[in-house]
């Protein structure tokens, strides 16, 4: 699929995917990248992936929450069509299990909202961050919030499984599941 201009590749020969399902956020990234000479092409979720036809990018920025899909599954889509495409994944809802995740599936990078352009460009290059580059939300550093990582980082071992997940834990399956209805927005 061409960008607004008709091309697939920009003016330095770089296509990238933005695959964020805000709109506004999109748009501002979409411009920012055009700016930089990219060649943008756009998506929502897994469907609007499947439906571009010919997807060959180097580049794709991709949100983790994409309504009902997951920007996991968005890495998998992207890079069973265009392998060699650098992804960065990006996310105001980071942990550790989905960081690990992403890196496993392929992603050159893992970056917490609000990330500019440079810092995604600088994860695409696999640069470092500085420490006071990236941003620290509060919650990090609860107590809760590390709980809550953990639980999703042992239940992403077991692969969904309540009940084996509760059991490497030391909780009653009840427990788990209260505490998992805890951590989804209603």
């Amino acid at each position: 699929m061409a960008d607004e201009t008709g091309s697939t590749t920009g003016e330095n020969g770089r296509s990238l995917l933005i695959v964020e399902d805000n709109d506004r956020f999109a748009d501002t990234l979409a411009s920012e990248f055009r700016d930089r000479g990219y060649a943008v092409q756009r998506a929502q979720d897994l469907s609007s992936i499947a439906a571009i036809p010919d997807l060959d990018v180097q580049f794709a920025v991709v949100d983790l929450r994409l309504g009902a899909d997951s920007g996991l599954d968005a890495i998998q889509a992207i890079l069973s069509r265009s392998p060699k495409a650098k992804i960065v994944v990006l996310t105001g809802y980071g942990s550790i299990a989905t960081a690990v995740k992403a890196t496993k599936l392929g992603a050159v990078g893992y970056l917490m909202k609000p990330a500019d352009v440079d810092q995604v460009e600088r994860a695409f290059n696999g640069e470092e961050l500085d420490d006071d580059e990236v941003p620290i939300p509060s919650e990090f550093q609860s107590l809760y919030r590390h709980e809550r990582e953990y639980i999703e980082f042992v239940l992403a071992e077991c692969k969904g499984n309540i009940s084996q997940a509760a059991r490497r834990l030391g909780l009653h399956r009840q427990s788990l599941q209260r505490k998992l209805r805890k951590y989804t927005p209603q």
